[in-house]
């Protein structure tokens, strides 16, 4: 190779040597750290310095934090199993159901929340089974394992902080305005009548976005308490944007039922829709137009009340968001608007528990009746897998590639103590023997064909190897333990595979069946407050199964037009209900529509007819806000007639076709 070409390599490969360098200096300076201070297995503290290192800052400083409170908790819980029991049975029991609790409260939660309930339940296997092994220091590795973590924490971020970029504000702040304008022209192009395909495709569009932006909330707040004091002004931006969604699917329904197609108020109404969008949209405008706003509000008011109503909370919403975000501080506390309930999928979580208590109890039996040495090893490595990657998409694909990682892994650990430090070894030699491993394994992390498997490279080397310990086992001892926790992993794929399967699909499935629950609870209800619950968390959900649904690389019109159909007919349901308590709907027109959507929620309880008459659902409730109120004669409106409603939806979502036919997620 030329000296030209080995440069061209040097100068790309630059800053990911940087990287790997950095790296690898807080992993050998927490383990020299660990070891000056003699704690028990000092290869945690250089573990816990990879394992935080982080892109932003923020997130840096927030998972460092979890990880920290998940061990102290695990730690102690450990501790506890191993104080009241020393059978192997009844340590199996207890880490079971320690496990399956914390494994539930992780999948109940989202983010870094998450992360710390799951390392609360492996961190007792670590110490249950470490503390077996070795019962005379099992105070000692409690505290050793907490104060590696601490180091590590420190160790890591110390070395790393100031090369982390800060994540920008302004960017997420830029993507709430560019939807917003998107939305409001979304809304002028519906008003004016413009081609139906255009209005669908751009709808999915501010959907998708929506959703992505939600998403990225947890991480672009992590590490930052005034922040997150914000969030919930920017979670009622986003319900506004949704709730101007909706209320555009119905005005649009609404203005294909009357015969407005030449009514010159749509065509001012969306000129100065476009206006107001203009004045959003300029370079350093952080104000909207008030003059304007007056003016679109009065008019939208005047001929689609509805749609202003939701255009003056948006605006109100984005508003207040860019008055909080560009003052260093709240100059008062003004609560939300609006309630945000995050989704919270209980039948998945109770299924991950299920799943990591199962694969402990059989691992736990094959030491019961084994009594294998390695059995202990086994348990760690499976509580961990079984519990971290339980909120994982694809968990079974994402572990096969861990699998192949910490394959090397351990052969790296067996190459290095059976062969380069056979025997006894000191922690410079040790140190100096896993730079070349650890610059490999941070290096191949930065590529993106290589980044599944290269942390557990890390770990898994670092945990078999156990750089810092002066020996370790005999060889065969150690082989068998090296292969105890790549067993530990193989169970956890058979787990997630086999026992309790999940993917995109399953998850797609039980959020539109907590979906119909929500329906089927604001039929029946009898209370506004219960309605208006059911409705904010409802907003969650549909995001939540867009992304799901993009996922699975099917079209998304069919998702998202059910998406919308979802909330058009939370908020017709909620100001139905409101109508009803406030006495405005003869009692004969009040059973009619409790009966309509009765019927409705007693049709979607079928998982593949779901989505198929949501639309229809939405259409049918729309009719019946232009009757009631305002119109105490009118007839009631039609049952819904779905007996044949069909319509083509992505194969592998849901099943598709006409009444009969047979499929499952």
């Amino acid at each position: 190779m030329s000296s030209s070409a080995v440069r061209k390599i040097l100068r790309r490969e630059l800053p990911h040597l940087i990287l790997a360098a950095r790296g690898t200096i807080a992993a050998v300076a927490a383990l020299a750290v660990a070891v000056l201070l003699k704690l028990e297995c000092p290869y945690w503290a250089a573990m816990t310095a990879l394992i935080v290192i982080q892109p932003t800052r923020g997130l840096l400083l927030e998972k460092s934090y979890y990880r920290l409170l998940g061990t102290a908790v695990g730690s102690v819980a450990g501790m506890v199993m191993l104080l009241s029991s020393r059978s192997p049975a009844m340590l199996t029991i207890l880490l079971a159901l320690w496990l399956a609790a914390c494994v539930g409260a992780g999948n109940l939660q989202y983010g870094l929340r998450s992360y710390g309930a799951m390392v609360a339940g492996c961190t007792s296997a670590v110490i249950a089974m470490a503390g077996y092994n070795n019962p005379p220091h099992l105070h000692d590795l409690v505290f050793g394992r907490i104060a590696c973590i601490v180091i590590g924490i420190v160790v890591s971020t110390t070395v790393t902080l100031f090369f982390t970029p800060r994540r920008s504000k302004r960017e997420l702040l830029d993507r709430l305005r560019t939807a917003t304008v998107a939305n409001i022209e979304w809304v002028a192009l519906l008003v004016r009548g413009g081609d139906e395909k255009e209005l669908i495709a751009v709808r999915q569009d501010l959907l998708v976005e929506i959703a992505d932006i939600e998403g990225a909330l947890d991480a672009a707040w992590a590490g930052s308490l005034d922040l997150k004091r914000r969030k919930r002004h920017i979670r009622d931006l986003i319900v506004s944007l949704l709730s101007l969604l909706e209320a555009g699917k119905l005005a649009g329904d609404h203005l294909a039922r009357q015969d407005y197609s030449h009514a010159s108020w749509r065509e001012s109404l969306a000129r100065h829709l476009e206006e107001v969008a203009l004045h959003l949209a300029r370079q350093g405008s952080t104000r909207p137009d008030a003059a304007g706003i007056r003016s679109v509000l009065s008019e939208a008011g005047a001929h689609a009340p509805l749609l202003g109503e939701t255009l003056g909370e948006l605006i109100t919403a984005l508003q207040l968001v860019i008055d909080e975000w560009d003052s260093t501080t709240p100059n008062t506390e003004r609560p939300a608007s609006s309630t945000f309930i995050r989704h919270r999928d209980w039948q998945e979580s109770g299924r991950a528990a299920v799943r990591a208590a199962a694969a402990i109890a059989f691992v736990g039996t094959v030491w019961r009746f084994t009594s294998w040495a390695g059995a202990p090893l086994m348990m760690m490595a499976t509580s961990i897998m079984v519990s971290i990657f339980s909120t994982h998409d694809r968990p079974s694909v994402m572990l096969s590639h861990i699998f192949c990682g910490a394959s090397l892994g351990v052969a790296a650990a067996f190459l290095c103590r059976l062969l380069l430090l056979p025997g006894t070894s000191g922690p410079l030699a040790q140190g100096i023997i896993i730079v070349p491993f650890l610059m490999a394994g941070i290096i191949a992390l930065s590529h993106r064909r290589t980044t599944l498997g290269a942390m557990d490279f890390l770990l898994f080397f670092l945990f078999v190897m156990q750089p810092g310990l002066p020996a370790v086992p005999a060889p065969p001892v150690f082989v068998s333990g090296g292969v105890a926790c790549l067993g530990g992993i193989a169970i956890a794929i058979l787990a997630f595979r086999f026992l309790l399967p999940i993917d995109p699909a399953r998850r797609l499935r039980s959020i539109l069946i907590s979906i119909v629950h929500d329906l089927n609870t604001m039929a029946a209800a009898d209370s506004l407050s219960v309605v208006e619950k059911c409705r904010a968390r409802t907003h969650h959900r549909v995001l939540r199964m867009l992304v799901n649904a993009r996922k699975l690389d099917h079209d998304l019109s069919d998702i998202v037009e059910g998406g919308l159909a979802v909330l058009a007919i939370g908020r017709c349901l909620q100001r139905l209900k409101k109508i009803t308590l406030n006495g405005e709907v003869l009692p004969e027109e009040s059973e009619s529509i409790r009966n309509l959507t009765l019927q409705l929620s007693a049709a979607i309880r079928k998982p593949d007819e779901i989505l198929l008459l949501l639309s229809d659902a939405s259409g049918g409730l729309g009719a019946a806000m232009e009757v009631h109120p305002l119109d105490h004669g009118a007839s009631p409106p039609q049952a819904l007639n779905v007996e044949n409603h069909a319509q083509p939806f992505p194969s592998g979502i849901l099943c598709v076709g006409r009444r009969g036919s047979q499929c499952h997620i």
